[in-house]
């Protein structure tokens, strides 16, 4: 008997083979953009000591990654759907493999930070399309639902690799390997996205250069204030004026959204309980938890001078316990509902904090391994239960911008916390006396979260 090649059956099956092979295009992307933040952490202060560089200068070797990340998430949400964000994805994955590779060769810290920003701005068009791609590719909610939790998974391989990765590649192959490895990564996903994504629909929309330029300077001035206050004071004239003028730009930015027809952050998106409440949910987490990794970091290798590897070591528990509640997670999502998840998941992670409080000599590295997995349990169940409430409570047709609202909030909230935590460890204020002090601050964001939570987000 004769099998005809184009059944229902084989063509449905044919496609699901292309969407699987899809999703692992994806979840490329969103490897490497996390692993870079991650294990980059580990490998500072040996950057710091072989350029002879200042903690400053640290902080904007990251900023430089996550300010133009943050500063060109929501434009670059606009360009995927006027564009197509197939074609935005590939094109992203290519110039992330190239900056990366910049990266590595720089000889110098500012030519390293001039790099990473090119980086941050290449990761820009990778991070709204992720979330595009999955949305636009899984019309069905259970499936939509899986692939997010993929999705999520690869973040955390990545978080599982990083920090004894970050560090072992460090101590043994020298920093610039943390780069390199994106090489091969990038060059695989783009061709895996070429041959196995669809071409997704595009949108003929304005852009909006006036709100997208002054909403960069305005987010520019801000983080270098609460930078450079590590340095120069937060007195300083210098910095009260970068401050000033970051916050009067935010209010001009918001004026300008209000008044122009195709605005790069719609306000209408807000109206919207249940995303708007994402939207800050994932600002106040990703300040609390990248903050937090790090201040750590720094702490751990400063304070307690251990190596790159050890401090790698001392993160991995938190890593392997982040990836193995993202695994068990789908099931429970399916049956508790996002609400009930996203409370337990705020709830479980501020437990965490307080357990950390305990830190002080060497000797209570137990302490900072059980908070920390406390932390990752928390940030398993809440993290990837968040972007199926921020994917799934807006019209497909504005996934793009959606997406790149969502993830602006919580590259700026990342960038924050990296400023502000790490000005803490790295300043004039003894080490433990900062690293406790952040901790609160991280307890207190992970606590109005839980607050957030249940007041705003139903079933």
């Amino acid at each position: 008997m004769e099998i005809s090649t184009h059944s229902p059956r084989l063509a449905q099956a044919g496609r699901a083979g292309n969407r699987a092979w899809g999703l692992v295009a994806i979840c490329a992307g969103m490897f490497m953009v996390t692993f870079d933040g991650v294990a980059l952490n580990l490998a500072l202060p040996t950057i710091r000591h072989e350029f002879n560089g200042s903690v400053s200068q640290l902080e904007w070797l990251v900023t430089a990654y996550t300010l133009p990340l943050a500063s060109l998430l929501l434009t670059t949400g606009v360009l995927g759907d006027r564009w197509g964000a197939r074609r935005l994805f590939i094109g992203s994955l290519l110039a992330f493999a190239l900056t990366s590779l910049l990266c590595a060769l720089s000889l110098s810290l500012p030519q390293l930070i001039a790099s990473r920003m090119l980086q941050g701005m290449a990761a820009a068009g990778l991070l709204p399309m992720v979330l595009s791609l999955v949305a636009k590719s899984w019309q069905n909610p259970a499936e939509r639902a899986r692939a997010v939790n993929t999705l999520a998974i690869a973040g955390s391989v990545a978080i599982v690799v990083g920090p004894f990765g970050g560090g072992l590649m460090t101590q043994v192959l020298g920093w610039p390997s943390i780069f390199l490895i994106n090489l091969p990564i990038g060059l695989l996903g783009a061709w895996l996205a070429y041959r196995h994504l669809e071409q997704t629909p595009r949108r003929r929309t304005p852009l909006d250069l006036p709100g997208a330029a002054v909403g960069t300077l305005a987010l520019t001035a801000l983080m270098a204030g609460l930078i450079e206050s590590n340095t120069l004071g937060r007195t300083h004239p210098l910095v009260l004026g970068l401050v000033a003028g970051g916050i009067a730009g935010i209010l001009a930015f918001i004026r300008i959204e209000k008044r122009v027809r195709h605005p790069v952050l719609p306000l209408a998106l807000f109206h919207n309980r249940a995303f708007g409440a994402a939207v800050a949910g994932g600002f106040a987490f990703q300040f609390s938890c990248y903050g937090l990794l790090f201040m750590l970091a720094i702490f751990v290798q400063q304070a307690w001078q251990v190596t790159p590897l050890q401090a790698g070591l001392l993160l991995l528990p938190f890593a392997i316990a982040l990836i193995l509640t993202t695994l068990m997670l789908n099931p429970w999502l399916l049956k508790r509902g996002a609400r009930w998840m996203l409370w337990v998941g705020s709830a479980w992670a501020s437990a965490g904090g307080i357990i950390m409080l305990g830190m002080s000599t060497p000797g209570t590295w137990p302490v900072l391994v059980l908070g920390t997995v406390v932390i990752a349990i928390g940030t398993g169940i809440y993290s990837p239960t968040l972007n199926v409430v921020a994917t799934t409570t807006v019209d497909p047709a504005c996934a793009g911008l959606a997406s790149g609202v969502y993830n602006t909030s919580r590259q700026i909230g990342m960038a924050m916390g990296i400023a502000i935590l790490g000005s803490l460890v790295g300043g004039t204020v003894p080490a433990l006396a900062g690293l406790r002090a952040g901790l609160l601050l991280v307890i207190a964001c992970l606590l109005s979260i839980v607050v957030l939570t249940r007041r705003y987000i139903r079933e």
